[in-house]
Protein backbone atom coordinates (compact mmCIF):
# COMPACT_ATOMS: atom_id res chain seq x y z
CA UNK A 1 0.00 0.00 0.00
CA UNK A 2 1.23 3.50 -0.80
CA UNK A 3 1.42 5.78 2.22
CA UNK A 4 0.94 9.54 2.39
CA UNK A 5 4.64 10.05 3.05
CA UNK A 6 5.52 8.15 -0.13
CA UNK A 7 3.10 10.26 -2.16
CA UNK A 8 4.55 13.44 -0.66
CA UNK A 9 8.08 12.39 -1.55
CA UNK A 10 7.02 11.48 -5.09
CA UNK A 11 5.18 14.79 -5.55
CA UNK A 12 8.19 16.78 -4.33
CA UNK A 13 10.60 14.85 -6.53
CA UNK A 14 8.33 15.23 -9.56
CA UNK A 15 7.92 18.96 -8.94
CA UNK A 16 11.66 19.54 -8.64
CA UNK A 17 12.33 17.46 -11.76
CA UNK A 18 9.76 19.41 -13.81
CA UNK A 19 11.09 22.72 -12.48
CA UNK A 20 14.65 22.00 -13.61
CA UNK A 21 13.44 20.50 -16.89
CA UNK A 22 11.61 23.73 -17.74
CA UNK A 23 14.70 25.80 -16.89
CA UNK A 24 16.95 23.56 -19.01
CA UNK A 25 14.47 23.63 -21.89
CA UNK A 26 14.34 27.42 -21.71
CA UNK A 27 18.12 27.71 -21.98
CA UNK A 28 18.30 25.29 -24.91
CA UNK A 29 15.52 27.05 -26.83
CA UNK A 30 16.59 30.60 -25.93
CA UNK A 31 20.26 30.35 -26.93
CA UNK A 32 21.76 27.00 -27.92
CA UNK A 33 25.17 28.57 -28.61
CA UNK A 34 25.42 29.83 -25.03
CA UNK A 35 24.68 26.35 -23.70
CA UNK A 36 27.39 24.89 -25.95
CA UNK A 37 29.89 27.47 -24.65
CA UNK A 38 28.94 26.64 -21.06
CA UNK A 39 29.45 22.93 -21.66
CA UNK A 40 32.84 23.61 -23.27
CA UNK A 41 33.87 25.66 -20.21
CA UNK A 42 32.77 22.89 -17.84
CA UNK A 43 34.65 20.25 -19.81
CA UNK A 44 37.85 22.29 -19.95
CA UNK A 45 37.85 22.79 -16.17
CA UNK A 46 37.97 26.59 -16.23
Amino acid sequence: MVHEQDLGFFANFLGIFIFFSVIACHYVIADPKELANLMMDLNSGT
